[in-house]
């Protein structure tokens, strides 16, 4: 087998033996010589990433997701070898999953009145769930929402759920005062 690149891989009639054996890669945050820091990535990057992962069906979605991951250029990317752009397709699933699962874990609120959360029309947010946040934060701080997008994730992440430990506290807080 030899380390071809991805335009001839994309060419093969059959990639089952490279399939085969690429998939046990290790994973490596490195492609083309750039790596991938999702602390430091746009939050609006981050969570445009997250919305197209599910929806890749052809190399240009996947072209498209490494060229906002790992700051390359078309030309670039369909020139890397195989056995690199492998791993590092491993490491971008990797990283996202564990951003989600972070982010279900800290910021994933206990609603003691959800059934009438629900019931006011909380499905309605859904549609708005990446800038909802930003909103938030954007009333917090007096800036525009869709400037605090252009933000590294890390920073607003590392906000959201400082906003919402807070809130929590205030809550319980007010519950104490209250008895």
């Amino acid at each position: 087998m030899k380390n071809i690149t991805l335009r001839r891989y994309t060419t093969l009639p059959s990639t089952l033996e490279y399939d085969s054996i690429l998939e046990h890669l290790n994973p490596c945050n490195s492609f083309r010589n750039q790596q991938m820091n999702s602390a430091q990535m746009p939050y609006a990057n981050i969570k445009y990433c997250i919305k197209l992962l599910p929806k890749i069906d052809n190399w240009q979605g996947i072209q498209q997701l490494f060229e906002i991951c790992f700051d390359v250029k078309e030309a670039d990317f369909w020139k890397a070898p195989v056995t690199e752009f492998f791993a590092a397709k491993k490491f971008v699933i990797t990283e996202f999953e564990r951003i989600i699962e972070t982010e279900n874990k800290l910021l994933a609120t206990q609603y003691t009145d959800g059934h009438l959360w629900q019931m006011a029309g909380a499905d309605k947010l859904k549609p708005y769930s990446d800038t909802l946040p930003l909103l938030q934060l954007g009333k917090l701080f007096g800036q525009y929402p869709f400037d605090l997008g252009r933000k590294p994730y890390g920073e607003i992440f590392s906000l959201l759920a400082q906003t919402k430990t807070q809130n929590e506290v205030e809550t319980e807080y007010q519950k104490l005062v209250s008895k």
